[in-house]
């Protein structure tokens, strides 16, 4: 990357100095600058450079086209402000939705080795259940252990990931979850004779093994494998601690003792809080779910499955299974698994579903490898990846688990075993008498369930759900626009709508229609649709804005005279209709019917050449996009319109 230090430092130089940039993202030709103050970007002296294409200022930040390679000059943009940049302010979110938002961009990079994870335990459960192999063999211990991998060591994984989302050293991520899982914590912190027991006679009676300094540690009696919210929180606890050592750390010392210090500090406080807290909520749903059942079944039933999944994406669900596990070994039956079997059956039915409907190629890619996970009850590909990004969706999977459960509880139907998905029916089979009845309702349960997740998720979808978003795209050459009215166009400076002919809202032209249809000048996607229906704005496959605005001031008819025959998300072709206008409704309500078609990010463009008078019709030529660097093709074009 030598090559480039040059160039970056004479870009970061003119843009202000790296004490003014706040963050830099790239996409496929530009860097991205988000700067504290704009004003002191020397834009004619970011251009002089031979290795920069283009600079202007876009969506509020400064543009810098440098090609094809921006990856290896973005990064050493990075290496040059040495974690200095910080991340522009995000829109706020409710507590919610920015926990689960969180919880996605932790889980999100891993989806991949928790599939691989599923397939390998699916192919060890079939090749186990045909007595090819016993659990001696050493081909079952080898595979065993290849799938069960990423679960035990789930909290360095997610130390890392989460390390990212929360913008700290990753590594130092993976060093807080790695420290959790050595052995020796569990055979010195919750074995042999209790020194005491705290909360004696309660719900919350933990012994204690040992001490911190003479502070009692509750170590979870389970450890920390296989969990997913403590090492998350404990993260979020290190990246406060980290950055405030920034602060307070000498520059000349920070290097080599910051990490030290955010391990020091973070894994006590972890190990004293954040275990505790967990050991708490467990008990807790324990104690409730028992107490619940004596009172109705049927309502146990129906809160288990309801929050059954829920309690997945937060690591809370084990206790649940640990009455589950009790009642095996006390009674050789079970009530409490039927409440949830039907749950990773609900996942796979969301994951069909969108398989089904949607066009993004991603989305189907991870579908199949995450409903085959889905059979065998390895779930989290499925909730991570599609339902709970779209929180309608997982709504739909917890109803439909709840409905299955209820079918198992009303039948008073047990369940023999710990086993769940495809294999996990052999489990509703009396050993003691053979009885196949309980096989059969698992059955019925588990299609009604996948049934009513299908049916909500396949009839509410929408293409602006799909959670694969479409690569930013460059325009590389001229595209030409074809009109989406018919009538009469004149320049847009001429325009009575002192925004549009400012060319605030970007290059284009006016038009008074004479007909009430409307087209897509482009192919791509309809990014917006007003809920008045008097203006759309698409998104082009190659990235050009456009915004077609029906009238002036037509907003205040609140829809009336527009019939809107797209939605958000939808995508289009060219010549496509994607609206009706009642243009004799308009002008007998007193308003003009002068309307405007532009190119929002026309500043991203060398130029927008548009026909400047005459009549149009639908599917005309009317505007040709040049990009920059593209010059040469204006000799080329022998006509714009």
């Amino acid at each position: 990357m030598e090559k480039y230090q040059a160039l970056v430092s004479f870009i970061l130089k003119n843009v202000g100095g790296k004490e003014n940039v706040l963050s830099v993202t790239h996409c496929m030709t530009r860097l991205r600058f988000t700067l504290k103050d704009d004003s002191l970007v020397q834009k004619e002296e970011v251009v002089k450079s031979p290795e920069v294409m283009s600079a202007q200022f876009a969506s509020g930040r400064f543009q810098v086209v440098v090609g094809t390679h921006v990856a290896d000059i973005f990064q050493v943009v990075q290496e040059q402000l040495n974690g200095k940049s910080v991340e522009a302010e995000e829109e706020k979110k409710g507590l919610v939705s920015t926990l689960i938002d969180t919880i996605t961009k932790v889980i999100t990079p891993v989806l991949g080795i928790l599939t691989a994870s599923g397939l390998l335990q699916g192919i060890l459960a079939l090749l186990t259940a045909t007595h090819v192999l016993s659990i001696d063999d050493g081909a079952y211990i080898i595979l065993h252990a290849m799938g069960q991998a990423v679960f035990y060591f789930l909290p360095v994984t997610l130390g890392y990931t989460s390390a990212k989302a929360f913008k700290m050293n990753p590594f130092v991520g993976m060093m807080l979850g790695a420290t959790l899982l050595i052995p020796e914590l569990m055979t010195g912190l919750v074995s042999g004779d209790a020194l005491y027991t705290l909360f004696s006679g309660t719900l919350f009676q933990t012994p204690v093994y040992n001490t911190f300094f003479g502070i009692p540690i509750l170590f979870p009696a389970t450890g920390y494998q296989y969990t997913v919210i403590p090492i998350i929180f404990i993260v979020y606890v290190g990246s406060k601690i980290e950055k405030w050592l920034k602060k307070v750390v000498p520059a000349v010392l920070a290097h080599n003792v910051n990490s030290f210090l955010t391990i020091l500090i973070t894994v006590p406080l972890a190990i004293l809080i954040v275990g505790p807290i967990t050991n708490v909520l467990s008990s807790l749903i324990s104690a409730g779910v028992t107490g619940l059942y004596t009172i109705s079944p049927v309502i146990t039933s129906l809160v288990v499955a309801l929050l059954y999944q829920p309690l997945v994406i937060f690591g809370l669900h084990w206790p649940i299974s640990a009455i589950g596990i009790t009642n095996l070994a006390q009674s050789g039956m079970d009530y409490i698994f039927p409440m949830s079997f039907t749950a990773n059956f609900a996942q796979t039915a969301v994951v069909l579903a969108v398989f089904l409907r949607t066009r993004s190629k991603d989305q189907k890619a991870l579908a199949v490898p995450a409903m085959v996970s889905g059979l065998f009850c390895i779930i989290e590909p499925a909730i991570y990846g599609f339902s709970l990004p779209v929180k309608k969706r997982f709504a739909f999977s917890m109803i439909g688990g709840a409905v299955g459960s209820l079918i198992l509880a009303f039948s008073a139907t047990k369940m023999y075993a710990m086993s769940f998905g495809i294999l996990g029916f052999a489990a509703f089979i009396n050993p003691k008498t053979g009885s196949m009845n309980g096989l059969i309702l698992a059955i019925i349960a588990t299609i009604a369930t996948f049934a009513v997740t299908f049916i909500l998720t396949y009839m509410t979808f929408k293409k602006s759900d799909d959670v694969v978003q479409p690569e930013e795209k460059e325009l590389v050459k001229a595209e030409i626009l074809v009109s989406p009215l018919e009538g009469q166009i004149k320049p847009i400076e001429t325009a009575a709508d002192p925004s549009f002919a400012s060319k605030a809202l970007g290059s284009g032209f006016v038009v008074i229609p004479e007909k009430g249809d409307v087209v897509s000048p482009v192919n791509g996607t309809i990014e917006t649709v007003f809920p008045s229906g008097h203006a759309i704005g698409i998104i082009s496959d190659t990235g050009i804005e456009v915004l077609i605005h029906i009238g002036i001031d037509t907003v205040e008819l609140d829809g009336a005279g527009f019939t809107p025959l797209v939605e958000k998300g939808q995508s289009v072709v060219q010549g496509e209709k994607i609206l009706e206008v009642d243009l004799e409704k308009i002008t007998k309500a007193g308003y003009s019917i002068e309307s405007f078609v532009t190119v929002t990010n026309s500043d991203q463009f060398l130029d927008v050449l548009c026909q400047q008078d005459g009549s149009i019709k639908f599917n005309d030529k009317i505007l040709t996009v040049i990009p920059f660097n593209n010059q040469t093709e204006l000799n080329n074009l022998a006509e714009v319109q």
